[in-house]
C-alpha cells in the first residue's frame, strides 16, 4: 500500500516532465492519460486535514499538477501544441486534459483565480487550436472531447452571466471607468482613456474630474439613468465583459459613435450600451447557454446516431466576442437603416435575433468566423424585414390558426 501511494505521489512530476520532455508519441500519449485520470478523480476540499502522523492523502485535480507545472511552465504551451499533432489520439488525450483542468478550475479554484486560468490558455492559442480540429475531418475522431470543450465553454459563460455586477467591485468600477474615458476626447484630439483622464492605477486627472462631473456621462454612452448598474441585470458580468471587449478593441470607432449619438435629438440617439447588452442577451439565447450537464448528455446520444452529427457542433461559439462585435454593428447599421427612435429599440433587438438566427443559426460547421462576420454587416435588410413579417405570420398561425379555421367552418 505504501508503495503504491508512493508511485502515485511521484506521478505527476514524472507525467508532466515526460509531456514537457518525450518525443515519442506512444510515451505521450501514456503520460497525458496519467494526468487526466489525476485531474479528472473526483475529491472534496472539504476532507479532513491530515495530521503529521497520517499518511498523506493523494492530491488531485489541478492542484495535484501546480507544482510540476510550477517547475515546468511550458507544460501548458506543450499541451496546446499538441492539438495540432496528426495522431489523433494524442491530439484526444490532450485536449481531454484540457478539459479536465478547466473544468476543475472553474468548480474547484476562487472566483478571481480561475479566469486568470482561462486567459492563460486563451493566450497560448487554445481557442483557435479547438476551432480548426472542429471545422476539419478531424471532428469525427475527437468528437466527444470537443463536444466537452464546447459544453465547457458554455459553462464559462453562464458562470460570468451569474456574477452580478457590483459598483463597489474593484474590477466591474475599472471596467465602468474604461468605458467611460473612451467616449471622450482630450484636448490634443486623443482618446481620453489614453490621457491623463485614465491612468494604470484607476486614478484621473484634469480631464477625469471634468468628466465625472458630467451628469450625462452614462446616458452619453448609451445607459438609462447616472448609473449603469440596472441594465446589467440580464446579462451580469457577462454583459460588462462584452461591451468593454467592444470599447477597447474598438475605441476609435466607439469614440465616433458616442459624438455621433450625440449630435442627434435624443429620441433618435441609438443607446450603444444597451444595444451592446441586447446583443448579448441575443447570443446567449441563441447558442442555449443555460442548457446544463442533462442537454449535454443528449447531445452525446445524437454523436452516436450521425443523424444530426453536424448540428451538433457549433464552432462558431468559440468565437463569441467576434460574434458580439458583428452583432453590435449590425445593430447599429438595422438602427441607422431604419430611421430607429428610442421606442424602437426592442423592434431593431428583435430584427438582430432574427439576423442571428439566419447567418449564425444557419451556419455550416464549416463556415469561417470572417465569412459569417462579413454576412452580418451585409446582410439585406428588406430580406430581413420579410424573414420578420414571415415568422409574424407563423407565430399568429400557431395562436389563432386553429380559431379562425373553426370559425370559417361554422360559416
Amino acid at each position: 500500500m505504501a508503495k503504491s501511494r508512493q508511485l502515485h505521489a511521484n506521478s505527476p512530476p514524472q507525467a508532466v516532465e515526460l509531456v514537457v520532455t518525450q518525443p515519442l508519441v506512444n510515451i505521450l500519449r501514456s503520460a497525458v492519460s496519467i494526468l487526466v485520470a489525476i485531474v479528472s478523480h473526483p475529491y472534496s476540499r472539504s476532507s479532513a486535514p491530515q495530521t503529521s502522523s497520517s499518511p498523506a492523502s493523494p492530491q488531485f485535480g489541478f492542484r495535484a499538477l501546480k507544482p510540476a507545472v510550477a517547475t515546468h511552465p511550458q507544460f501548458l504551451q506543450m499541451l496546446v501544441s499538441m492539438l495540432s499533432s496528426a495522431e489523433h489520439l494524442l491530439c484526444a488525450n490532450a485536449l481531454q486534459l484540457i478539459n479536465s483542468l478547466v473544468r476543475d478550475a472553474v468548480t474547484h479554484d476562487q472566483d478571481t483565480e480561475w479566469p486568470k486560468f482561462i486567459k492563460k490558455l486563451q493566450d497560448l492559442g487554445v481557442i483557435k487550436a479547438v476551432y480548426v480540429l472542429m471545422q476539419s475531418s478531424a471532428v469525427v475522431d475527437l468528437a466527444h472531447p470537443l463536444l466537452e470543450f464546447q459544453n465547457l465553454t458554455k459553462v464559462m459563460l453562464r458562470k460570468w452571466r451569474e456574477v452580478p455586477v457590483d459598483l463597489e467591485n474593484s474590477d466591474h468600477k475599472r471596467a465602468l471607468r474604461a468605458i467611460s474615458a473612451a467616449s471622450y476626447l482630450d484636448m490634443d484630439g486623443s482618446s481620453a482613456s489614453s490621457s491623463s483622464g485614465a491612468t494604470p492605477n484607476g486614478r484621473t486627472g484634469h480631464l477625469g474630474s471634468k468628466r465625472n462631473r458630467d451628469a450625462d456621462r452614462w446616458k452619453r454612452v448609451g445607459f438609462l439613468g447616472e448609473l449603469p448598474g440596472p441594465e446589467f441585470s440580464e446579462t451580469g458580468f457577462l454583459g460588462m465583459m462584452d461591451l468593454t471587449d467592444f470599447v477597447v478593441k474598438n475605441e476609435d470607432q466607439f469614440r465616433k459613435l458616442v459624438l455621433e449619438q450625440s449630435s442627434k435629438p435624443p429620441e433618435k440617439r441609438c443607446p450603444i450600451a444597451r444595444a451592446s447588452l441586447a446583443v448579448t442577451a441575443v447570443l446567449y439565447e441563441h447558442f442555449e447557454i443555460d442548457k446544463g450537464e442533462s442537454e449535454s448528455t443528449e447531445r452525446y446520444a445524437i454523436l452516436e446516431s450521425r443523424a444530426n452529427f453536424e448540428k451538433a457542433f457549433k464552432p462558431l461559439l468559440l468565437h463569441y466576442s467576434r460574434l458580439h462585435t458583428a452583432g453590435l454593428n449590425a445593430f447599429l447599421r438595422l438602427w441607422k437603416a431604419t430611421g430607429a427612435e428610442v421606442e424602437d429599440f426592442d423592434r431593431n433587438a428583435d430584427l438582430v435575433r432574427i439576423l442571428i438566427e439566419q447567418v449564425v443559426g444557419q451556419a455550416p460547421r464549416t463556415k469561417d468566423i470572417s465569412e459569417t462576420e462579413v454576412e452580418l454587416a451585409e446582410f439585406d435588410y428588406v430580406r430581413l424585414r420579410e424573414l420578420q413579417m414571415e415568422l409574424l405570420e407563423l407565430t399568429y398561425e400557431d395562436a389563432w390558426g386553429h380559431h379562425l379555421r373553426f370559425v370559417s367552418t361554422v360559416l
